[in-house]
């Protein structure tokens, strides 16, 4: 199928209205989405649970973990433990151990 064609399809579907609807994207966009949603829910701890977990592909999950760490810290830091692989829990740990990153930046003097 061309790109053409994949783009004429996503236009007359329109875009996701959720995070099940991401699958349908290329990698990074799907990624992307998902990231989206997921800080849309990020206050809906049980929504963004159940969410997270009907991703098919652990690393997919593993990897919008460590990005709500990232881009979240203090909200999405209780997230961490839901990785599915030592590696993605630890980069997380990581990530939360870096205080600098959930203050908010000074003005340059």
């Amino acid at each position: 199928m061309s790109l053409a064609v994949l783009a004429l399809a996503w236009a007359c579907q329109g875009p996701p209205r959720d995070m099940a609807g991401c699958a349908s994207l290329g990698p990074t966009e799907r990624e992307d989405c998902r990231l989206r949603f997921a800080l849309e829910l990020i206050d809906r701890p049980e929504e963004l649970r159940a969410a997270i977990a009907a991703i098919p592909e652990p690393e997919s999950r593993d990897l919008l973990l460590l990005r709500l760490a990232v881009a979240e810290p203090t909200r999405a830091g209780a997230f961490c433990a839901d990785a599915a692989s030592e590696a993605a829990r630890e980069k997380c740990r990581q990530v939360l151990g870096r205080p600098h990153l959930s203050t908010t930046p000074q003005a340059p003097r």
